[in-house]
């Protein structure tokens, strides 16, 4: 009964090991991405929301994508429409489809800010995969028009950059593409 149970502890451990392996080896373990949203000018300033700042934190996973956003000096109680984009803040691409965000207006997510100017919301994807060499930014727009600005205009944008392991980030570099192996 002992050598059984021994062989059997001694089986569940290698296979454990083994998954452990092929998972890395597959390269399909999350991927974390952050990025630090700040005003766009001069839109934020014209909107009146000069220190709008914020983050971002999406996560790559096999089939589970994640992505919050924290907000803070927006005007207290306004909605605004955000999203993930292809490109950075610098040369903003397409908005990425297949999200699905906590409340939305079309395929925009949006978030209403709070008394304080404060705002939290999230999203999710199960199509979602990080392209190597495509750049990502979060952008936060105003949602109508605002102060002579036409509804959709960016006011707070931040790169997504890869975190390290030490939950540091790094910029996400552009890579050769070629055949999946």
């Amino acid at each position: 009964m002992t050598r059984r149970l021994t062989a059997v502890a001694v089986a569940s451990i290698a296979a454990m090991g083994v998954a452990g392996v092929a998972t890395a080896a597959s390269g399909h373990s999350a991927k974390v991405y952050r990025a630090t949203l700040q005003a766009v000018e001069p839109a934020a300033t014209t909107a009146g929301l000069a220190t709008v700042t914020g983050r971002a934190q999406l996560v790559d996973g096999k089939r589970n994508n994640k992505v919050s956003l924290h907000m803070r000096n927006l005007a207290p109680g306004t909605t605004y429409l955000w999203h993930v984009h292809t490109g950075s803040c610098a040369a903003t691409g397409a908005p990425v489809p297949g999200w699905t965000y906590r409340t939305q207006a079309g395929v925009n997510g949006t978030v209403t800010s709070n008394e304080a100017g404060n705002a939290n919301t999230k999203g999710k994807s199960r199509t979602f995969n990080a392209e190597r060499g495509t750049n990502y930014s979060v952008n936060v727009h105003v949602s109508t028009p605002t102060n002579g600005l036409p509804a959709g205009t960016i006011i707070a944008c931040g790169d997504l950059k890869k975190s390290k392991a030490n939950g540091k980030s790094k910029a996400h570099p552009p890579q050769a593409k070629g055949p999946k192996s």
